[in-house]
């Protein structure tokens, strides 16, 4: 054997028995969202009259073509009852998202003016605008916290908070969050058939994903109220389906990146530690 076999005989044998120390980027919890059984009613509330009211065609009246959900009144009250803050408000969090919120608030604002001006008026463009806003409290917020909350409280953990839901409550309530989001009577009359409902299904588990790994509804809503200015735009005659198709996917695309570069600046994005055991024996081709 020669000098370089030997060598790597006793670098091996030396680290043979002691554990390596590898990491890898983890998400360490859900957000902070503190719950009380009012907040549980209020949110089963709230997804139940829109479900209903949606099917039914009942509403508060309509902004231009665009029914006023008779829920948004609940879902505002949720959203004060969790806290404003805790939804996106608070300083830290509008840092952690800042460059979404000007960018993508800078693009929704002239989507926003532009479908005013040209296309269907002011009050049909606020009306897009209170529709996201509604179907986010509704689908990314009151349907999390209902789902999210049960799953934890059968799997015997603390549903009081979903930070401390653990990852199976808060994955089952993004996926049927998406389900009840995807079956909504406007969303099913723009499908031919059942694969065309995946595109609202995945648009539901990523908006939720974003909110609920970060608590901001802001970035998400600012997203979805873009993608309804822009399908209505389409709708019209006065923008191509593949320039809405290039649109949305950068804007969900932007939307990934926000949540993800946020959850490293909220400290819930990290390097986690991982030991890899060395205790079996190593085996080392000799060098001659």
């Amino acid at each position: 054997m020669g000098v370089l076999g030997r060598a790597s005989v006793r670098h091996a044998m030396s680290h043979a028995g002691s554990p390596a120390v590898r990491s890898h980027w983890t998400w360490l919890r859900w957000t902070r969202w503190p719950f009380t059984p009012a907040v549980i009613v209020v949110a089963a509330l709230a997804v139940t009259v829109d479900v209903f009211t949606a099917w039914v065609g009942i509403s508060f009246g309509s902004l231009g073509r665009v029914p006023v959900s008779p829920a948004l009144p609940l879902g505002l009250l949720l959203a004060v009852m969790i806290g404003v803050n805790r939804l996106g408000f608070d300083r830290t969090n509008r840092r952690a998202w800042r460059e979404c919120l000007v960018v993508g608030g800078g693009v929704m604002v002239y989507a926003f003016v532009s479908y005013a001006v040209n296309i269907g008026g002011w009050d049909e463009a606020i009306g897009l605008v209170l529709a996201a806003l509604g179907e986010e409290l509704v689908y990314r917020l009151a349907v999390i916290v209902v789902v999210g909350a049960a799953c934890a409280r059968l799997l015997g953990r603390d549903w009081r908070n979903a930070s401390e839901w653990g990852l199976a409550p808060g994955l089952t309530a993004l996926v049927i969050g998406s389900i009840v989001f995807s079956v909504l009577p406007g969303h099913i009359a723009q499908m031919s058939d059942a694969l065309h409902a995946l595109p609202f299904a995945s648009l539901g588990l990523v908006l939720g994903y974003a909110v609920l790994r970060t608590g901001a509804l802001v970035p998400a809503a600012i997203v979805h109220a873009l993608l309804n200015l822009v399908t209505l735009t389409v709708l019209a005659g006065e923008m191509s389906v593949a320039s809405r198709n290039a649109l949305s996917t950068a804007a969900l695309l932007a939307l990934v990146t926000g949540t993800i570069v946020a959850g490293l600046r909220l400290g819930v994005l990290r390097r986690a530690p991982v030991e890899v055991d060395l205790t079996a024996a190593v085996g080392v081709e000799p060098t001659t």
